[in-house]
């Protein structure tokens, strides 16, 4: 009954963590890196690892631009076990450039049976035209 609990609560629960090889990007660049899932303190069952590109203004609103993958798994995850999943995406080509007023982020999110998610965020920088030149 504890481990249920703690797990709801996403004490002890497996996390995710998407390490990026950089985070500043031209539109239509690849991003390139790593998702790390790390188990917890108790076996745990993973159902999907979702990842999404969203577009967030002056911290307000937060519009999804693109599901960027979804890694159907049911596997079960040891505690302590660790697992490293390759991730490559394209940004989509027409993105404004990132400003005081807009900013980019990979969320991710890792699905555990009953619906239980870890979430990470990942701030991504869409350099403007002037950086390209450059």
């Amino acid at each position: 009954m504890i481990k249920k609990v703690m797990s709801y609560l996403n004490i002890g629960s497996p996390h995710v963590d998407l390490v990026l090889d950089k985070n500043k990007l031209n539109p239509g660049e690849k991003v390139t890196g790593a998702f790390h899932v790390e188990g917890g303190w108790a076996k745990q069952h993973i159902k999907r690892l979702e990842c999404d590109l969203v577009k967030e203004f002056q911290g307000d609103t937060v519009e999804t631009v693109d599901a960027v993958t979804t890694i159907l798994m049911s596997k079960s995850m040891d505690a302590n076990d660790k697992a490293e999943y390759p991730f490559c995406y394209q940004l989509p080509t027409p993105l404004e450039p990132s400003t005081e007023h807009i900013s980019y982020r990979l969320n991710t999110r890792l699905i555990f049976q009953d619906d239980v998610k870890s979430i990470d965020h990942d701030e991504i920088v869409v350099l403007g035209q002037e950086a390209i030149k450059a």
